[in-house]
């Protein structure tokens, strides 16, 4: 099209100046006086044809022109009216001129009923002002101008637009005109609405829920804490670095070790997070808080995947569930001191039938058998019946003893023990005993609870450890009880939790420890066991 052009420019004006020397020499000749001849003649006639010639070569250069400016013409009103966005052409009064396609359908009208029209007709009066200061900037400025403009149709439907465009000034008068693009990003500013809206409601949530969110970025080395974060933990933002080493020195030395575990399984994808530990306020007390998140998958390959989730402080919750845990183990210690009150009421009442009774009437028996021996001069005939009331008598007694000490309740906690040794010691089993004398000021439930859990250990050294020899040692130490019982029987090999399960008497020896807030070991040693038991004397028992 250039080509065609540029050649009609330069042979039209040549031909022209051509035919015009031609004409004017040719008028000269015609115009004197001298008679054209027949020569004259047929060289003006030929040149004539020459000139014809020339002139349908430049007419049909020009038809060629016109052809190809009529094709990208057609091209470019194509590409203009299957533009994806509303292109408009608006003279300096804001009057269209010209329309797209795109954006007659934006506008929902007809191509004839929009041109000579008012574009600001379209605009929602709300964004009138900012559509004049958007003219106003195309017409001061040779760069492009944006602004995001709301129209409003007939039916009222409003629709939110984004403008682009340029002011160009025309070659012959001294007016402008406005190209502008007009794309249509209601779906967008909706999206953004509702994104805005949610954002409100979780931020809502979250102050109305003391919820936090945080994301740790693993390859980074970064942690991003939100404002109700901080505010949770109880820590001020300049004092926090962003970094994992910061927020772990952050957190208490005991949960530390716990809190790397769960991130080093998280990262290796073993399971999400979630986590409780403390951290330190600004006035050095302690808060729980508890963390929850999984990983965020990133599909871009230049980001590196991170986790993200919610933390929330649980101090308060903590404290219920100390004080509701409190509260359970004092009612299992209720329960559980009734229930030993019991046994030892039952046992008290059966030892008095027993010494009182059973005794008494064994007692009964020998005299009569004695009476009768006398008085019918019997002798060795009720030698063996007198033996074993004897040993029945001695029996009694000794279980009346085991039920209910007398001692312990007439001289002490140190007598009681002593007494118990003695009775229990034989030629094939020796006990030892080291108390000291401040047991006796125990509270008597104490020294109750003592006694039968010394009791129980003798009883096993005897039953299952085989023991020929035991040591039975009761000590202070600032205010710590601690009771020691040592033999050189066989030792304990069964686990710990199944011999408490498996023998009542172990179980005894439990609860009486659990009452008393104290701790039970028991270490083999080269030859038998050792078994420490010890707990403090609190104000409760103390006399």
């Amino acid at each position: 099209m250039d080509k065609s052009q540029n050649s009609a420019r330069v042979s039209h004006p040549s031909l022209i100046s051509r035919l015009s020397g031609k004409l004017k020499h040719k008028n000269d000749i015609f115009s004197s006086p001298r008679k054209l001849t027949d020569d004259d003649i047929n060289v003006l006639l030929n040149e004539l044809q020459v000139y014809q010639m020339e002139l349908q070569m430049q007419n049909d250069e020009l038809k060629a022109s016109y052809l190809t400016l009529d094709q990208e013409r057609a091209k470019f009103v194509g590409l203009y009216d299957l533009a994806p966005v509303g292109y408009f052409i608006l003279d300096y009064l804001g009057i269209v001129e010209e329309a797209n396609q795109n954006g007659i359908d934006l506008l929902k009208i007809s191509k004839q009923a929009i041109m000579n029209r008012r574009f600001q007709s379209f605009i929602a009066p709300k964004s009138w002002e900012d559509f004049y200061n958007f003219l106003h900037r195309m017409q001061h400025s040779d760069g492009k101008q944006s602004a995001e403009i709301k129209l409003k149709f007939l039916n009222g439907k409003v629709v939110y637009t984004r403008m682009e465009g340029i002011g160009v000034s025309s070659m012959f008068t001294t007016d402008i005109k406005y190209y502008i693009t007009v794309i249509d990003i209601t779906e967008s500013r909706n999206a953004q609405q509702i994104l805005k809206e949610t954002k409100e409601r979780l931020e809502m949530t979250l102050r109305a829920s003391a919820t936090g969110t945080w994301k740790i970025s693993w390859g980074s080395n970064t942690v991003f804490l939100d404002s109700h974060s901080y505010k949770i933990m109880g820590i001020n933002s300049w004092a926090f670095k962003g970094t994992i080493v910061g927020l772990i020195s952050m957190i208490h030395p005991d949960d530390q070790q716990h809190v790397r575990h769960q991130l080093m399984s998280a990262v290796n994808g073993l399971k999400d997070i979630d986590m409780e530990f403390r951290v330190a306020d600004e006035t050095g007390q302690f808060k729980y808080i508890a963390a929850k998140g999984h990983e965020i998958k990133v599909q871009e390959e230049s980001k590196s995947n991170y986790f993200a989730g919610i933390l929330m402080d649980i101090t308060e919750r903590k404290k219920f569930e100390h004080e509701a845990e409190i509260l359970k183990n004092d009612q299992q210690k209720l329960i559980l001191s009734a229930t030993l009150t019991a046994q030892e009421k039952e046992r008290n009442n059966i030892s008095r039938a027993l010494h009182d009774s059973v005794c008494q009437l064994l007692y009964g028996i020998k005299l009569n058998l004695e009476s009768v021996e006398r008085v019918h001069n019997l002798k060795g005939e009720f030698k063996n019946v007198n033996q074993l009331l004897d040993q029945a008598i001695r029996e009694t007694r000794q279980i009346s003893y085991e039920l209910t000490p007398a001692v312990l309740k007439n001289f002490g906690f140190v007598a009681g023990i002593k007494e118990m040794a003695q009775r229990t010691s034989t030629v094939h089993f020796q006990i030892d005993t080291y108390i000291d004398s401040s047991a006796d000021f125990l509270h008597q439930d104490v020294q109750l609870y003592s006694f039968r859990m010394i009791q129980e250990l003798i009883n096993n050294c005897i039953k299952h450890a085989h023991a020929t020899h035991a040591e039975v040692k009761v000590s202070f130490h600032d205010n710590q009880v601690i009771i020691r019982v040592t033999d050189n029987g066989i030792g304990l090999h069964q686990n710990i939790d199944e011999a408490f399960s498996s023998g009542s008497g172990l179980s005894g020896i439990k609860n009486r420890v659990y009452l008393l807030n104290g701790q039970i070991k028991f270490n083999n040693a080269k030859k038998g066991l050792v078994v420490t038991i010890t707990f403090f004397n609190t104000p409760e028992f103390s006399v």
